[in-house]
């Protein structure tokens, strides 16, 4: 145990009111950005309870109070819906002494939130059935925030998936070469320069107003999700940090790339890595279900492109921090971005040999989605969630 991070989890334990010390803490390592932390306080009765303390990374989020702000609109906009039938449970955060959600102080800014009893993140699935649920969650979740209002929230990261800027943010970087690591990686560049007009797409088609921007998560991994450790459904989406105004074929692609691929995310051995079709086939069919009609035939049609440009721009982010000296993933081992990049390639190479395949998977489960809503006005969100 780190007695520098224990020192300054009993510090910041010390603007809530948690009615207990700080005993104990383990890491959480599953995050890329932010540092999380599982704390047991002993309260003064002698029991004790778990919460999460996390400290926000400042370099990423630049403005940690509108992170806070946007967490807040959404959390009040999901209890509003709350009933029996519809049950949209959230991480909620404690207010601190001062009445605020977040807390800023020597140490940083930090959030404090109960810690879900019962429940697990999962790195991979080797069940597809259960990426049905999986689906479900997060398109349930952009449902939900359908009629929230896009303008009560901030672009917490401007241009966090514009795709076009990201790879021009590459071979700036390359261009500049900080730690002189541009010249190894000359095949890998090229990789982002012949598939510019793919990765292009979503974005300019958003630009033209074919595509419309909705109020979407932006880290759909599928550690996100939290799952009942005995039954494996999921009980809530977490990480909202980056919930913001985006395209809902972003939040589809990025959860595919992350849950569907046949291989961790920082793979080295290539050769493990393609995209598992039938766990595409299990997301797919939930995450329609979840939509609830109200995506538009354009935002459809584009699903299967989301999870080839949202792999290509993240393998580009994980290249250009290779590139930049590693200044924005945390890295656990020497060219680990660069693995990472790697990884993402080949998984968006496999994407775009089975594009047709992806398609034709979600045309088959919309038109069955269509056709229910359609004719069943009384559906409701417990006759999926019953299925699943």
């Amino acid at each position: 145990m780190d007695t520098e991070i224990l020192s300054i989890l009993k510090k910041v334990s010390e603007y809530y009111d948690l009615d207990g010390s700080v005993a104990d803490y383990s890491r959480c390592d599953s995050g890329h950005i932010n540092d999380t932390y599982k704390v047991k306080i002993v309260k003064d009765d002698g029991k004790y309870e778990y919460y999460i303390f996390q400290r926000i990374n400042d370099y990423v989020f630049k403005e940690p109070d509108k992170v806070m702000h946007n967490i807040k609109i959404i959390s009040m906009h999901l209890k509003s819906k709350k009933t029996k039938k519809c049950d949209c449970r959230i991480i909620e955060y404690l207010d601190n002494k001062n009445g605020s959600n977040y807390t800023q102080c020597e140490y940083g800014y930090w959030r404090v939130s109960p810690y879900v009893k019962n429940s697990v993140t999962f790195e991979t699935v080797e069940n597809p059935k259960i990426l049905r649920s999986a689906g479900y969650a997060f398109g349930r979740f952009q449902w939900l925030l359908s009629d929230l209002p896009m303008d009560e929230l901030y672009e917490t990261i401007p241009n966090f998936h514009n795709t076009k800027k990201r790879l021009k943010d590459l071979f700036d970087i390359a261009a500049l070469d900080p730690v002189g690591r541009a010249k190894e990686v000359e095949a890998d560049i090229k990789f982002f320069e012949d598939n510019r007009e793919i990765a292009s797409k979503l974005i300019d088609m958003q630009e033209s107003g074919l595509l419309p921007l909705r109020v979407t998560h932006n880290d759909t991994k599928y550690n996100n999700i939290l799952m009942d450790k005995d039954t494996c459904k999921p009980l809530c989406v977490i990480d909202l940090d980056t919930v913001m105004p985006g395209l809902s074929a972003y939040d589809f692609g990025d959860a595919i790339r992350f849950a569907a691929s046949t291989a961790v995310e920082d793979e080295t051995d290539l050769s493990k890595v393609e995209l598992d079709m039938e766990k595409f086939e299990e997301f797919t069919k939930g995450f329609i279900s979840a939509s609830k009609g109200f995506l538009t035939k354009n935002e459809i049609d584009t699903l299967a492109l989301g999870a080839i440009v949202i792999t290509i721009e993240l393998a580009s982010r994980f290249l250009a921090d290779h590139i930049n000296g590693d200044k924005y993933f945390r890295i656990h081992r020497p060219n680990h971005n660069l693995d990472r990049a790697r990884c993402q390639i080949k998984l968006a190479c496999d994407m775009i040999s089975k594009y047709d395949q992806m398609c034709n998977i979600v045309k088959k489960y919309s038109r069955q989605m269509a056709n229910y809503t359609k004719s069943t006005r009384s559906f409701r969100l417990s006759n999926v969630s019953n299925a699943l």
